[in-house]
């Protein structure tokens, strides 16, 4: 799901590409050969995360790629609101979600005072 995020506006910049390789290897523990293996078989279908706190924290990480570059596209917010949908929360609440998240990125606010936040709420 990612990796989708770094494709979303149709153009591969290094830094999304970095920030894919940072937050698989933080994040994940994951090293660089494995993930050009998951790039190469990016056609698998995603496994959503069931936890409301793994939910954000997806989301959170697919904010940084998407504000990697810099800006962000009306792509890479679909896929988002795409990504919400299908993780289950309210499709109502997709807008509001995603210029959340993404705001939350833009003024690094860390991933786990974002977590922290949403649970608290």
């Amino acid at each position: 799901m990612l990796y989708q995020m770094v494709l979303a506006d149709g153009i591969v910049d290094v830094e999304e590409l970095n920030a894919l390789n940072r937050i698989g290897i933080e994040k994940y523990g994951i090293t660089p050969e494995q993930i050009n293996l998951i790039v190469r078989e990016a056609n698998v279908l995603p496994v959503y995360p069931e936890s409301l706190s793994a939910k954000i924290s997806l989301l959170y990480q697919l904010g940084e790629i998407a504000w990697a570059d810099g800006q962000i596209d009306d792509s890479e917010k679909d896929l988002m609101k795409k990504y919400i949908i299908a993780m289950g929360f309210d499709s109502n609440n997709t807008d509001e979600i995603t210029d959340f998240i993404l705001k939350q990125v833009k003024d690094n606010i860390p991933e786990k005072e974002v977590i922290t936040q949403i649970l608290n709420d």
